[in-house]
Parts: C-alpha cells; sequence; structure tokens
C-alpha cells in the first residue's frame, strides 16, 4: 500500500495530502496532526515513520478503560510520540516518558516540551541500581537494547525500577504502565515486583523473546501472581488488574 493511501485510511484527506507533502519531501520538522495538541518533529529514517504509524496513525494504545489515567509510565519513549500522545489523550494525567539513547532522547524532549504534563528522563528501566548502555543490535533507532555495564563506562547511564520513578513522581499506584524497551522486560519481571506490580492498574507490554529469550515466560510468571485479565492490541499485550 502506498504512503499517501496509509495516510489516507487514518486521516481526513486534507490532512493526509498536507502531511504526505512534507514526508515526501524530507519537511520533517513542526508536523502537524489533529491527533495531537501540539507538533511534532521526525528523523528522514523508516524507524520514526514506522513509530508514527504504530503510534499516531494506528494509534495502538488507544486502549478503552473504565477510569481516566492520572499516573502514566511511558517505558521505552523513543522519539516522545507515545508520550504526547498521552498528554493529549489525557491532558489532566501525570506522564513520565524514559528512553535510554541520547539522540532518542533529544527529540523525546523536542516532541514533549509544549506539554507541561510530560515528565522526560534520560534512563534506562531496571529491576535494581545498576549502570546501563546502550547496544545497537542493527534493528534500527527503535530497537535499541541496554546492558549493564561497569561503573565509569564511558555513556553509561542510570537505570531506574519502577519503584524508583513512583517515588520520584509521589505516586502510590500506575494507572498505565507501557513497556517497548526490547527486551528489559525481563528484567524488569524477574524479581522485586511486589512492589509495584499489584499497585498497576493497566499495563501494556511488547515481548521480545527473539532479543532476550525468556522474556514472555518472565513476564507470565510475574503476572500469575495476581488477578490479571488479559487482551491483545496490535503487538502489545494488555492486562488488566481486576483487584
Amino acid at each position: 500500500m502506498s504512503r499517501f493511501k496509509r495516510l489516507r485510511q487514518h486521516l481526513p484527506v486534507a490532512e493526509a495530502l498536507r502531511l504526505y507533502s512534507k514526508i515526501k519531501y524530507g519537511k520533517l520538522e513542526q508536523l502537524r496532526i489533529s491527533k495531537l495538541h501540539h507538533p511534532f518533529n521526525m528523523r528522514d529514517n523508516p524507524f520514526d515513520y514506522a513509530t508514527f504509524e504504530e503510534v499516531l496513525l494506528r494509534e495502538t494504545y488507544d486502549i478503552s478503560l473504565p477510569f481516566t489515567p492520572e499516573c502514566v509510565i511511558d517505558g521505552g519513549g523513543n522519539i516522545g510520540l507515545t508520550a504526547a500522545w498521552f498528554a493529549t489523550k489525557y491532558p489532566s494525567a501525570q506522564i513520565v516518558s524514559i528512553e535510554p539513547d541520547q539522540e532518542n532522547f533529544e527529540l523525546l524532549v523536542r516532541n514533549t516540551q509544549a506539554y507541561g504534563n510530560v515528565t522526560p528522563l534520560h534512563a534506562g528501566i531496571w529491576n535494581r541500581s545498576a549502570h546501563l548502555v546502550v547496544r545497537n543490535t542493527g534493528a534500527g533507532n527503535n530497537g535499541f537494547v541496554v546492558d549493564e555495564a561497569a561503573a565509569g563506562t564511558p555513556g553509561a547511564i542510570e537505570s531506574l525500577g519502577i519503584p524508583d520513578i513512583m517515588q520520584r513522581m509521589g505516586w502510590d499506584r500506575v494507572d498505565i504502565l507501557k513497556l517497548d524497551v526490547e527486551g528489559s522486560e525481563k528484567m524488569i519481571f524477574a524479581d522485586g515486583t511486589d512492589q509495584w506490580l499489584p499497585r498497576t492498574r493497566v499495563l501494556i507490554v511488547e515481548l521480545h523473546d527473539r532479543m532476550q529469550k525468556g522474556s514472555s515466560r518472565t513476564v507470565f510468571a510475574a503476572l500469575t501472581k495476581y488477578n490479571f485479565s488479559m487482551d491483545i492490541a496490535g503487538e502489545n499485550l494488555v492486562f488488566f488488574n481486576e483487584d
């Protein structure tokens, strides 16, 4: 399917034409789409466009909820389109967007700075205090992974656990925890989940066994201790805390 036809599937014709023209000629600064309150920016590569298509065209994270979220964690924030979408959808929510890669994070900051309810953090989500480095797997800038490293390793960043983020924000619960973290979910769910998983109302997670073997087994083992139901939305599994 052509790029214009795909835009037209999800947008009014005038908006699709305007965006198609800008994207075709590489004018990727200050793009506007009716699904966001503020303009956004992309880089001229297929990976940013894939993220744009997933988050803003298909609206992968448009989950029907019986409540209005107030505390949202966007784990694996990439270039900030998901955080901007959450901020537009839930303007009264506090949103924390965590991204480990420096270049992605810089664009994330640009794309969320107009939203007063988004807090960007340059870090990786983990299950303990550690130093992390970003590793390029060759899958593009939306497929970076993080590995533990020794203190003082050039380019190392801090790790944050879900409880660390909750404490930093003064939250006693997480209404939406979105995790697209390229295999780090195995570490996040390996232990210590009793501190935050019972206090998570909705979990949206993409599993990456192809990047980290055993990821799905570890996530499901943690979730089965609690009363979660499950649905599927695109590439994501959505878990609802029934308690």
